[in-house]
């Protein structure tokens, strides 16, 4: 405990602010504090031990109208002492953000507080730090600051603050950003119950394209303008800011380019969302037919699940639609041997052609998906198949090369494959192969996991096709290494994410090309400038995530090759990815819950596994990368990700993924004039330094070693 004398404090410039602090700091030296985005500095009694605040919970909620934004927080704090104590609540604001109000509530009443410009609230964090001997406050320097007295805060009881502030967001080329300060983790010390953001839109223009690069976010579109972004999650330590961009559009489709340049590569992203569909008929009509697995194998539950999530597809099918359904065990069983209208007479007997359906038998993979692809004819329409199996293929023809034969020679019309496995004793290489060679996508349903919500909700998302067979094209650049590499339809309340690198000066125009039904529709991205804007910085690290993946299913389906395992390595090291090949980048207790890395998954990738419970988590965390929509972190002791950058754990020292052994660095002394100078001289590193005083970071070019 550092013994710190209140008469001596008085000299400090900021002596109010800096008791409390520094009275903080040191009773906290011994236990981790737990930080929100906003703070109490608890203040102790001389010589008395105050246990840390900690967040009952942290819900934001956020009102976007036009470009302006008024955000709400309400937290509750909890005082783990047997005494009532004052406290300093200090909350960092948002980087850039232009406060046009602020207000603050405690226990129902107004708090009166002060916002300190940037170079103020500098001061304040840079004193912190030098007290403290901890860079962590570093990561809110060059942001204003609000602080506020709070008091009482009832002994073993809880102080609930409510605070609310507005601001005007930038927009680029229609896109508009939005960023609230949620990085915890250097802070926590037990998990938040409960995290909770959720944004309202209501913007000036068309909405089209919403994303999110750092958390998973559930959208829905609530009118032309209108949409509604939420983000929950339970007992958790968020560890990044919360960022949200939204584009504004005039057209039918709307379409957003944004990208990245480093020194080496560009990166770009482009997202594509038709505009809301107000009315049913801009849905195209589909043929669909879903392919039932009702051998001995998925009896009791499974078979109750599966027929009742084949009843909900009968009953949510678009009444343009035509369908048919394929019951098969040892042998096959049509519903129809055409497809049908999604007529009432035709859905009623659907529904008792399900009801009939009886697990037993063997597995007849091939002669069923044979018949299915047979039912699809030429046509406007797109087509689909929905196929659920729990199996291997053990009747007729059970080779896997020789199914996938068959499948392709007699997919004329180019039906999409969806393929559902359903436990362990599936063939992940048969079932990939098939989803991936006929434009489709592989979805494991893991023992224990539902059945009916999981494929229910996936055919939710492709039910209503509004433009089909994608192409894209780009005039400026040349692209290379696009992900992913089949293009999926576009429907109702989705929306494309194509990233890749690019070389090229640009200005870049991309032609977005598609069916509409017999119809070909084209839409036009014209004069996209090329820049370096810091905003995103993410790209590289998603496309990284999704490069990996392709190259580990590559492995997965066709055998390792030197120049693919090189690669997985050379990108997992730099971008914190774990794998196979970089399995050690966790720790022997961690790599249990990380899929990738699990040993099951391991030793099946290994060996070369197809089927058992290895190989189907070496196929669902593959997915997973294929699919990587936010900038992918791992959990562990080894790894830390700043921003763009990841730093590996090596002899206690915090060192920078790109930096390489024997590289010349400058070496700065943490809390010197020079480390702070260094600071004011490079702006942006501070970002990197909050992650430990003892730290190699390569910046603009050079490389700095920062000693404690």
């Amino acid at each position: 405990m550092i013994q710190v004398k209140e008469a001596g404090l008085r000299k400090c410039v900021f002596a109010k602010i800096f008791i409390l602090t520094a009275l903080f700091f040191a009773v906290m030296a011994v236990v981790s504090p737990l930080w929100a985005d906003g703070f109490i500095i608890p203040r102790p009694k001389p010589g008395e031990k105050i246990p840390m605040l900690t967040v009952k919970y942290h819900r934001v909620h956020v009102n976007i109208s036009g470009q302006t934004a008024e955000t709400s927080i309400d937290q509750v704090f909890i005082n783990n002492h047997h005494r009532e104590i004052e406290g300093i609540f200090i909350f960092p604001l948002p980087e850039k953000a232009a406060i046009s109000d602020f207000s603050m509530y405690v226990g129902g009443k107004e708090v009166k507080g002060e916002i300190l410009d940037r170079d103020r609230a500098r001061k304040i964090y840079e004193d912190i730090v030098r007290r403290m001997k901890d860079p962590a406050l570093l990561e809110y320097a060059g942001r204003n600051m609000f602080r506020a007295r709070i008091y009482p805060i009832p002994a073993r009881g809880e102080k609930r603050v409510k605070l609310s502030y507005s601001e005007v967001l930038t927009e680029e080329n229609r896109v508009v950003r939005y960023i609230y300060p949620l990085n915890t983790e250097r802070f926590s010390f037990q998990p938040i119950e409960e995290v909770i953001v959720s944004v309202n839109i209501d913007a000036r223009m068309d909405l089209t394209n919403i994303y999110s690069p750092s958390h998973k976010i559930s959208v829905r579109k609530l009118s032309r303008q209108k949409a509604r972004v939420s983000f929950e999650e339970k007992q958790v330590k968020p560890d990044k800011d919360f960022v949200l961009y939204y584009a504004q559009s005039k057209e039918e489709m709307g379409l957003s380019f944004i990208n990245w340049q480093d020194n080496d590569s560009g990166y770009y992203m482009f997202l594509a969302s038709p505009a809301y569909a107000e009315q049913k008929e801009k849905v195209i009509a589909k043929n669909l037919v879903f392919v039932l697995d009702s051998s001995g194998s998925m009896s009791g539950q499974k078979i109750t699940q599966a027929k009742a999530a084949v009843r909900f597809i009968v009953q949510h099918l678009n009444t343009e639609d035509r369908f048919s359904l394929i019951d098969f065990d040892d042998g096959v069983d049509l519903f129809s041997s055409v497809l049908l209208p999604a007529e009432e007479k035709n859905l009623e007997a659907a529904l008792r052609f399900v009801e009939e359906v009886e697990d037993a038998g063997g597995t007849n993979i091939d002669e069923a998906l044979q018949k299915a692809v047979e039912l699809i004819g030429e046509g406007e329409r797109p087509h689909y198949i929905l196929f659920l199996t729990d199996g291997l293929p053990t009747v007729g023809v059970t080779d896997t090369a020789q199914i996938l034969k068959n499948i392709s020679q007699r997919n004329r019309f180019h039906a999409r494959l969806f393929v559902f496995g359903v436990g362990y004793d599936v063939n992940t290489e048969l079932l990939d192969r098939m989803s991936a060679e006929n434009r489709g996508t592989s979805l494991y349903v893991k023992p224990g996991e539902n059945l009916e919500v999981a494929v229910s909700r996936y055919y939710e998302k492709i039910s209503s096709p509004l433009l089909s067979d994608l192409e894209v094209d780009f005039k400026g650049i040349e692209v290379k290494h696009s992900y992913p590499r089949t293009l999926p339809d576009l429907f109702k309340g989705s929306q494309l994410i194509l990233i890749g690198k690019y070389s090229g000066s640009g200005p870049v125009s991309i032609t977005l090309s598609g069916k509409v039904g017999q119809d070909k529709r084209s839409y036009v991205l014209e004069n996209q400038t090329l820049e370096k804007s810091d905003r995103y910085r993410f790209l590289p690290r998603i496309w990284a995530a999704r490069r990996v993946g392709y190259l580990l299913e590559e492995i997965r389906l066709n055998g390792e090759r030197t120049e693919l395992v090189e690669e997985i390595k050379k990108l997992g090291l730099k971008y914190g990815i774990v794998t196979p090949y970089t399995s050690f980048l966790v720790t022997d207790e961690e790599v249990h819950a990380v899929d990738i890395a699990a040993p099951e998954a391991a030793k099946a990738f290994a060996a070369g596994k197809k089927t058992g419970e290895g190989a189907v988590r070496m196929a669902q965390a593959t997915q997973r990368l294929k699919d990587e929509e936010q900038t992918i972190r791992v959990e562990s002791q080894r790894i830390r990700y700043k921003e763009d950058k990841t730093f590996y754990l090596r002899e206690d020292v915090w060192v920078d993924s790109i930096f390489q052994e024997g590289s010349p660095v400058e070496e700065i002394y943490f809390g010197t004039e020079e480390y702070f100078e260094l600071i004011k001289r490079k702006p942006g590193i501070e970002k990197y330094l909050s992650l430990a005083k003892n730290i190699i970071i390569c910046f603009e070019g050079r490389c700095y070693r920062i000693k404690s």
